[in-house]
């Protein structure tokens, strides 16, 4: 896949928290990067997941036909709308914008009913996260390996790998908590495909299913 890149401005701003408006962010597949000195939303993060998948399409047109289209965040104390522009996007030093705490001692966890698992996946993989995320849902426990937001094995159950992250796609209730670091050896281990395209190819057959 070609490298994915889509520049927003934002237009309009009512009691957010965190942003204002006229400033700019970068939406790539494998980051979100916000305006100097911006912390990061969880919130935000969740819908540049759908508009990632939205966009993806039509990225080879430059995204002509959505120019003037006005996206929009709310959902907390505030609300944004931004829309895609040409502007150059001055961010934070080149880095990633961070959804959790960097911390390598931490674990983060929370409940699947509060972000859903394409989602969450998503989340671990734009910010590039490297540890193993552990599901435990109604139907069975899961276990994924990311390094650097890619893809390194996955279970769920009998099921391996893509099946795995396949089948776990569907599942709405659970918990989850995040193991950040790896032993050297898994940090060699081949990644067993490309990202998008295994949760991509997840979400189609999750729409035939239902």
């Amino acid at each position: 896949m070609d490298n994915f890149k889509a520049a927003f401005e934002i237009t309009h701003v009512r009691n957010c928290p965190l942003y204002m408006q006229e400033e700019c962010f970068l939406l790539t597949d494998k980051a979100v990067e916000l305006p100097l000195g911006r912390s990061s939303c969880l919130i935000l993060v969740r819908e540049l997941t759908g508009l990632l998948f939205a966009l993806l399409p039509h990225a080879a047109g430059n995204f002509a036909e959505q120019r003037n289209t006005v996206y929009t965040c709310g959902g907390c104390t505030g609300l944004i709308k931004f829309k895609l522009t040409d502007k150059p996007i001055p961010v934070n030093g080149g880095k990633s914008a961070g959804a959790f705490k960097e911390n390598s001692d931490s674990v983060i966890s929370g409940r699947i009913e509060a972000i859903i698992p394409a989602e969450l996946l998503q989340v671990f993989h734009m910010h590039q996260k490297t540890g193993r995320l552990i599901l435990e849902f109604e139907s069975g426990s899961a276990r994924v390996t990311f390094r650097e937001g890619g893809l390194l094995a996955a279970r769920f159950e009998d099921l391996d790998n893509q099946e795995a992250i396949y089948a776990m796609l569907s599942e709405k209730k659970g918990t989850f908590h995040f193991i950040p670091g790896l032993p050297d050896a898994l940090m060699k281990t081949r990644e067993i495909g490309d990202f998008m395209m295994i949760l991509m190819e997840g979400l189609r057959r999750l729409d035939e299913d239902e």
